[in-house]
C-alpha cells in the first residue's frame, strides 16, 4: 500500500511538471506570434498594452517607413524630429497587431522614444505587407497643450484626424492662467485615405473636379538680384480627381522629411498610385527624381 502511494505521488509530480512545462511553451508561443484583428469599423485612439509584443528584426526598416510617413499630412509634423533623427538608438519599436482589412493582412508596429522635456512620443505606423508603404494612425504629443491622432477605419477606408487639446488658459503675455474645467479640442487637420492595390492612396470625398488648393504661410521668393520677389504658399494640391483618386499630370507643394521643409513635387497619378518620374524641386530646379511603377518605387536619381 505504501509503495503504491509513493508510486501515485511520484506520478503526479511528473504530471504537474510536465503540464507547467507544456503552459511555458504555449506561453511562449502566445508571446511570439502576432495578434490578428478582423476590421470592419473599428476607431483607433488608444494603444492596448495587451498586444503589445517584442520586435526580433527590420528595426531600421520600420523606423525609415515611419519618417517616410511623415510626408502623408502634407504640413509639418506635430513636434520636430530633428534631435531624434541623428539618434535613431533611441526609438523603441514594437510589434503591434496585425490588422485584417477588407480581405488584406496589415501589419502595425507600436513607435515611442523620448523627446523635448523627457516628454513620451507614441504611435501606432500601419504597414502594407511589402513594406514599402506606411501610415500612422494614432498618435500623442504633448507639447505646449496636447496633439491626438485617431483614425476610423472602415472596409478599405481610413480616416485620420488630428485634434489640438488645450488643458489650460492663457493670459495675454501667453502664461497659464489657470486649468479648464472642460478641455478643448480643435481639429488640426484630417485626411481619407483608401486601401488599394496594397498602398494607402489619397482619397477625396468630392469626385470628378479639378483642384487647386492653397494654404498655409507664405514663402517670400526672391530673384536672383534680390531686387523683386514674389510670394508662394508652403502647401499646394494641383490636379484632377477621378473616382475619389488624384489622376493625371499633378503639381504638389507639401512638407517632406528629408529635406525638413515643403519642397514642389510634379509627377503623374495612375488611379491614386504613382507612376514615372516625379521630380523634387525644394530650391528651383530639380533635385532628385523618383522612378515609379503603379505605386512601388523602383529606382531614385539625381540629376
Amino acid at each position: 500500500m505504501r509503495l503504491l502511494k509513493l508510486t501515485i505521488t511520484f506520478s503526479l509530480s511528473l504530471l504537474f511538471v510536465y503540464c507547467q512545462k507544456k503552459e511555458k511553451k504555449i506561453v511562449s508561443s502566445i508571446k511570439k506570434t502576432s495578434i490578428q484583428i478582423n476590421i470592419t469599423d473599428t476607431l483607433i485612439n488608444s494603444i492596448d498594452s495587451t498586444r503589445i509584443l517584442n520586435l526580433d528584426t527590420k528595426k531600421e526598416k520600420i523606423i525609415e517607413l515611419f519618417f517616410k510617413s511623415l510626408d502623408n499630412d502634407y504640413t509639418k509634423p506635430l513636434i520636430n524630429f530633428s534631435s531624434i533623427k541623428n539618434s535613431q538608438e533611441k526609438i523603441e519599436v514594437k510589434k503591434y497587431v496585425n490588422f485584417n482589412i477588407n480581405k488584406n493582412k496589415y501589419q502595425s508596429y507600436l513607435i515611442s522614444f523620448s523627446y523635448e522635456n523627457d516628454e513620451l512620443y507614441r504611435s501606432i505606423l500601419l504597414t502594407n505587407s511589402n513594406l514599402d508603404d506606411a501610415l500612422l494612425i494614432y498618435e500623442k504629443v504633448i507639447d505646449e497643450g496636447e496633439y491626438l491622432r485617431i483614425s476610423r477605419i472602415n472596409k478599405n477606408i481610413v480616416k485620420s484626424s488630428v485634434f489640438q487639446i488645450e488643458h489650460f488658459k492663457y493670459d495675454n503675455e501667453g502664461n497659464i492662467s489657470n486649468e479648464k474645467a472642460i478641455k478643448d479640442s480643435l481639429v488640426v487637420s484630417e485626411n481619407k485615405y483608401l486601401l488599394n492595390e496594397n498602398y494607402f492612396l489619397e482619397y477625396f470625398a468630392e469626385d470628378n473636379l479639378n483642384l487647386n488648393k492653397q494654404w498655409g504661410e507664405k514663402e517670400i521668393i526672391y530673384t536672383k538680384d534680390r531686387l523683386d520677389s514674389s510670394f508662394v504658399y508652403l502647401y499646394e494640391k494641383k490636379g484632377k480627381i477621378k473616382n475619389h483618386l488624384k489622376t493625371g499630370n499633378w503639381e504638389e507643394r507639401r512638407y517632406i522629411n528629408i529635406y525638413n521643409k515643403s519642397v514642389w513635387l510634379n509627377g503623374e497619378y495612375v488611379k491614386g498610385l504613382k507612376n514615372g518620374e516625379w521630380n523634387y524641386s525644394p530650391d528651383g530646379p530639380v533635385d532628385k527624381v523618383e522612378v515609379y511603377n503603379m505605386g512601388k518605387l523602383i529606382k531614385t536619381y539625381f540629376p
